[in-house]
């Protein structure tokens, strides 16, 4: 069973992981203004995502300093903190996508503005489904409860499907961009954005990649 310590991380891991979804929700508001042309609620927008960004930072720390201290089985706190350290890498992400959003005036062809707006779709759909996971996982407890750990390692691999699913848009993305009459210098801009965007897919598969092997270490 958890002990006091256990249950008052596991809050604050929930916590994070609801900031960081925060932040993912905060930047499709930035990224949904941006692609209708509205560059003054997306600069307004921008100011709440780095404050979330600051807040799951601080919240990430915090599991840190509770790992440190003894929280869990040895075997547990380093997947514990990794699983944090992507998380907040998430958010790291989008803040930095919102920056570019807002500071360097980007331009995005009409026929790219639908596929981008669905891989963020589907990058909001997999951290969902991400939290949805993490909220069932509760070392030592789970253990006994062999459906919560099936449910978990299902979702997980539903993560991995839409990974894949964002990498092919993204390829049939770079393809519609470089095939373009764009300047060069233009295409590099624009790819070097969808990247940065579908680089957060990568980092979500990453953070649930680390919640799989807690949950293998749980029927070890």
């Amino acid at each position: 069973m958890y002990t006091e310590k256990e249950r008052e991380v596991k809050e604050v891991i929930d916590e994070h992981v609801q900031k960081v979804g925060g932040c993912l929700s905060c930047f499709k508001g930035c990224l949904d203004a941006f692609l209708c042309g509205d560059k003054a609620r997306c600069e307004l927008i921008h100011g709440n995502c780095d404050y979330a960004e600051a807040e799951a930072d601080v919240l990430r720390r915090k599991i840190g300093d509770y790992v440190y201290s003894g929280a869990f089985l040895s075997m547990e706190r380093k997947n514990i903190y990794m699983m944090a350290q992507f998380v907040d890498k998430i958010a790291n992400k989008v803040g930095t996508a919102s920056d570019v959003v807002v500071y360097q005036c980007l331009d995005m062809p009409e026929d790219c503005k639908e596929t981008l707006h669905e891989i963020f779709e589907t990058i909001a759909k997999m951290f969902r489904i991400f939290q949805e996971a993490v909220g069932l996982f509760s070392p030592s407890e789970t253990l006994q409860a062999s459906d919560n750990l099936a449910t978990i390692r299902e979702k997980v691999t539903a993560i991995g499907v839409m990974e894949s699913e964002i990498d092919d848009k993204e390829y049939t993305m770079m393809r519609t961009i470089f095939r373009s009459e764009l300047p060069l210098a233009h295409k590099i801009h624009l790819e070097r954005f969808v990247r940065q965007i579908t680089e957060v897919s990568d980092v979500i598969g990453d953070a649930a990649g680390r919640l799989d092997v807690l949950v293998i270490s749980e029927r070890i």
